[in-house]
C-alpha cells in the first residue's frame, strides 16, 4: 500500500522560489525608482541654489562698480571706469584679447579710512563662458583704467561661481545648466535698484547703465532663460 507523501515537492518549491524572485524584483524596481528620484530631485535643488546664489553674489559685487570715481571720468571716460570685451581667462589668471568668452571690468574705490572717500582703485570683474560657467574676478593690485586693452596686463584671483551642470536622466544625461551669458546695457530712460521707485530723484538713486547676467536652465525638458539685472548707480555724471 503506497504511503502519501508529506513536505515539499519539488513543483511546490519551485513555485514558491518564482513567487520570492518576483517579490524580490519588484522590491528592487521600486527602490531603485525612488532613489533615482530622490538623487534627481536633490541635485536639480542643488544645482537651483547655487545658480541662484551666482545671481545675488554678482549683483552685490556690481553695486560697487564706479564707487568714488570722479564724475569728471565718469562723464568723458566712461570705458575707463567700466568696459566689456570678449576674451579668453588662461589658468594662470590673465585675460587674453579674443576668444569665445565674454569679460567685463570695472573699477570699484577701496575706502579704507571709512570717511567715504577711496584712497585707492581696484578692479573687479565677471568672465563668463557660454558652455562652462561664471567666475569672478578680484584684481591684485591698484587699477587705473578698467578698458579692455589694459586687461593683458593685469593680474586676477579668479573665485569660480557656478559651472555648466548636467543632471543624470532615465534616458541618458542631459544639460541642466548651460548657455551663459553677460550684458552690459546703456538705459535711455534711466534704471533704478531693487526697491527703489523710477521715479525718485537722480541723486544717487538712478543710473544709465545696467548689467544682465544669466543662463538657461532646462526646466520639464525646455530650456529657460534665467537672468539677473543690476542697475549701476554710481556710473550716472552729476547733471545727467
Amino acid at each position: 500500500m503506497q504511503r502519501p507523501q508529506h513536505g515539499i515537492t519539488l513543483v511546490s518549491l519551485l513555485v514558491g522560489l518564482m513567487i520570492t524572485s518576483i517579490v524580490v524584483v519588484a522590491m528592487m524596481t521600486v527602490y531603485q525608482t525612488s532613489v533615482r528620484a530622490m538623487v534627481k530631485s536633490s541635485e536639480s535643488a542643488r544645482v537651483q541654489s547655487e545658480s541662484l546664489a551666482t545671481l545675488l553674489t554678482t549683483h552685490m559685487s556690481l553695486q560697487g562698480a564706479g564707487f568714488g570715481v570722479p564724475p569728471s571720468e565718469l562723464a568723458d571716460e566712461p570705458r575707463s571706469v567700466i568696459d566689456i570685451g570678449m576674451g579668453t581667462l588662461t589658468n594662470s589668471g590673465r585675460l587674453m584679447p579674443f576668444g569665445t568668452g565674454t569679460a567685463l571690468v570695472w573699477r570699484i574705490g577701496n575706502d579704507t579710512n571709512n570717511d567715504y572717500i577711496p584712497d585707492s582703485f581696484q578692479c573687479e570683474g565677471l568672465y563668463v563662458s557660454p558652455s562652462s560657467g561664471i567666475v569672478q574676478l578680484v584684481g591684485q593690485g591698484s587699477c587705473s583704467s578698467a578698458r579692455s586693452n589694459t586687461w593683458l596686463g593685469m593680474r586676477w584671483t579668479v573665485i569660480p561661481l557656478v559651472s555648466a551642470s548636467r543632471l543624470v536622466d532615465p534616458d541618458g544625461e542631459v544639460a541642466s545648466l548651460d548657455n551663459f551669458f553677460v550684458r552690459l546695457e546703456d538705459r535711455a530712460t534711466p534704471c533704478s535698484p531693487f526697491g527703489a521707485s523710477a521715479t525718485t530723484s537722480d541723486d544717487g538713486v538712478l543710473g544709465r547703465k545696467a548689467v544682465i547676467v544669466g543662463y538657461e536652465r532646462l526646466i520639464d525638458g525646455a530650456f529657460e532663460t534665467i537672468s539677473s539685472t543690476t542697475c549701476l548707480v554710481n556710473l550716472l555724471p552729476d547733471g545727467a
